[in-house]
């Protein structure tokens, strides 16, 4: 079979991110003629993306749909108007089976395949498997059964989609079946130039229950790992291979299980890769020693999200994280000074209080005249997303409907301390954000 691999286009919003998610599907394939295409990184992403379709005359296209829209931020910017230029190109030259997954689309995906219905099958959460599968079932013919291939999105004669059957919140992937992704797929080049433009996962999921996180909806409680030294060689090879200089750690949150990532860290040191990185920590936990050799692996970014600086919004958004253990790693990350630190809060959450909102802008002004241009920030909005705990507490606060499918954005703001959402936003248009 030929098959295509879209990444659906975001618009022009941001820059370029890797599309990793297609790399995986790609090395799922084998046997299969498969080629890629980014919109995100054409000049003229429509007509580029229509040039392909009629070049490579493939046989099935996926669309990969990794974010339905800007999320956090202050100005929330849809994705899904570029997402339907993307099927209205592709169906313009092709009409044969149109795929759809990724993350974006398999948070609302019964309402996705409901409203488009260009969209012939839908792979729900992890793809590799379910794709290779539908694409075994397609390419048999009419010796095929794609309704019997799990986890995926089907239509019955009348139109109406259904799920083959539910994934098991456990079933998950076994991150050692599955082949490294093929980074060959795309050039690397169009991404480089952003810190975290490529991006490499040590393992999937998430025991952490951040109140408005929906990891582990997609990924699952329970961790994957993948060997250090099969990570490390991967590293490797895209270094020496493909020229990368830094690339980013996915993973949700790297030293979390710490053991795991410092076996990850002494195989990169032990396999010579010596590619700069950043990652996402969480504080708790964190000491000299890992900090000492994550900087002798190569890292040189720090990202933390603690999302508030008071210990009641900390426990209401479920953070497994204190305001001491913040102190903490901010005087560690400080006085080694050999890391860029960034930091994520949300404006007004859960919990949240007039006497923390003032602790945390105190914070970010005593890191900026500490750190200088090495300390960075951003302050975010809450939007809820499907499938996690702030939806339920949003709706049992009235703010949404029970079960609302949350397609189109909604923001939360505690209600008591609007006025600080609102202070914020002031402060941020200030500054341009």
């Amino acid at each position: 079979m030929r098959v295509l691999l879209v990444q659906s286009w975001l618009g022009g919003d941001g820059p370029p991110v890797y599309p990793v998610g297609l790399a995986c599907l790609a090395a799922s394939l084998p046997g299969h003629d498969v080629a890629c295409v980014d919109p995100n990184v054409a000049a003229d992403p429509m007509a580029e993306l229509a040039a392909k379709v009629r070049a490579f005359a493939p046989d099935v296209v996926g669309v990969s749909l990794r974010n339905i829209d800007s999320t956090n931020t202050r100005v929330n910017v849809s994705y899904l108007p570029p997402f339907e230029a993307v099927l209205d190109t592709v169906r313009r030259d092709f009409s044969g089976p149109l795929v759809v997954g990724g993350s974006g689309f398999s948070m609302f995906a019964p309402r996705i395949m409901e409203t488009h219905p260009a969209i012939d099958y839908g792979v729900y959460l992890e793809g590799e498997l379910p794709f290779a599968a539908l694409i075994e079932a397609l390419a048999a013919g009419t010796g095929g059964d794609p309704a019997a291939v799990p986890s995926v999105y089907v239509r019955d004669a009348d139109g109406t989609a259904r799920l083959t059957s539910p994934a098991a919140p456990g079933a998950k992937n076994d991150l050692a079946g599955l082949p490294e992704p093929d980074f060959s797929v795309l050039p690397l080049a169009p991404y480089a130039a952003v810190p975290w433009g490529v991006g490499v996962e040590t393992k999937r999921g998430c025991a952490l229950s951040c109140l408005y996180c929906p990891y582990g909806f997609l990924n699952g409680k329970a961790y994957r790992k993948k060997d250090p030294k099969r990570v490390a060689e991967s590293l490797y090879r895209l270094e020496h291979e493909q020229g990368l200089k830094r690339f980013t750690f996915l993973d949700s949150v790297f030293n979390v299980p710490a053991d795991h990532a410092r076996d990850v860290m002494r195989a990169m040191i032990a396999r010579g890769v010596t590619l700069s990185w950043s990652a996402w920590f969480t504080e708790r936990g964190l000491n000299r020693e890992f900090l000492e050799l994550a900087r002798d692996a190569g890292c040189d970014t720090v990202i933390f999200s603690p999302d508030a600086y008071g210990d009641g919004a900390l426990r209401k958004l479920g953070k497994a994280v204190t305001v001491a253990e913040i102190d903490a790693a901010y005087g560690l990350v400080r006085d080694m000074g050999c890391f860029e630190v960034s930091y994520n809060f949300f404006k007004n959450p859960p919990g949240q209080t007039l006497f923390a909102a003032a602790g945390m802008l105190a914070f970010l002004l005593r890191a900026k005249r500490q750190m200088g241009r090495r300390a960075h920030f951003e302050i975010n909005t809450l939007r809820v997303e499907p499938h996690t705990a702030l939806a339920e507490l949003a709706a049992r606060e009235g703010l949404i409907e029970p079960g609302a499918d949350l397609l189109t954005p909604v923001t939360y703001s505690q209600q008591k301390t609007l006025y600080l959402d609102k202070f914020f936003n002031l402060l941020l248009r200030a500054a341009g954000k």
